[in-house]
């Protein structure tokens, strides 16, 4: 066998460029995998402690307050676990030996995490997950733990939707219009009975 002095010519190879970044529209943002996220497919409103009803009006937490929430969750998501836990929102687990509310179900499976929405607008209560926050409760009347400037505890009826209160508004009117019918007829009875 000899060797032969030609050269074998390799395909070119194309070197796979950096992955560009993704950018969210509106605020031009990078997309991060290690940002925080949120789930609420555990969230609870039927908690009397952290049922979103109030004092005012229609007997629900006011719409400012949610503005100031999605807020707080548009800023947490921009930062990493560690970010939010330094951060003004105190990211921190759970005092339960100190809470005005029971473990909830499950809760020995999993530590449950809150953070502040902002200084006087209450906490979001959770169970982190690999950078998922899963929001369990909303307490904008600070109720998960009495603190100084707060005080203890307030219970409120449970919010209602919209949809809620229409129905209970058409309930209402049924229930009305059965009653008036009952006394249309005993009124049409009774003017039977005198005119005979």
């Amino acid at each position: 066998m000899t060797k032969t002095g030609s050269k074998i010519k390799l395909p070119p190879v194309s070197v796979p460029s950096a992955k560009k970044a993704i950018t969210l529209p509106f605020n031009g943002s990078a997309v991060s995998e290690k940002s925080f996220s949120f789930s609420f497919s555990c969230f609870d409103h039927s908690h009397e402690l952290f049922n979103l009803g109030d004092s005012c009006a229609d007997g629900v937490i006011c719409g400012n307050w949610f503005i100031d929430l999605l807020d707080c969750l548009k800023n947490v998501n921009t930062m990493t676990v560690q970010e939010v836990k330094t951060s003004m929102y105190d990211l921190h687990p759970v005092d339960w030996d100190n809470a005005n509310a029971k473990k909830p179900q499950g809760a020995d499976q999993q530590e449950y995490w809150q953070f502040r929405i902002n200084k006087s607008k209450g906490r979001v209560i959770g169970i982190l997950i690999d950078g998922v926050f899963y929001i369990v409760w909303l307490d904008p009347h600070h109720n998960l733990t009495d603190s100084e400037g707060y005080g203890k505890a307030t219970y409120y009826n449970r919010g209602l939707s919209i949809y809620e209160q229409q129905e209970q508004r058409i309930q209402s009117l049924k229930d009305d219009n059965q009653r008036l019918q009952e006394e249309l007829k005993a009124a049409e009875e009774l003017l039977t009975e005198q005119s005979t």
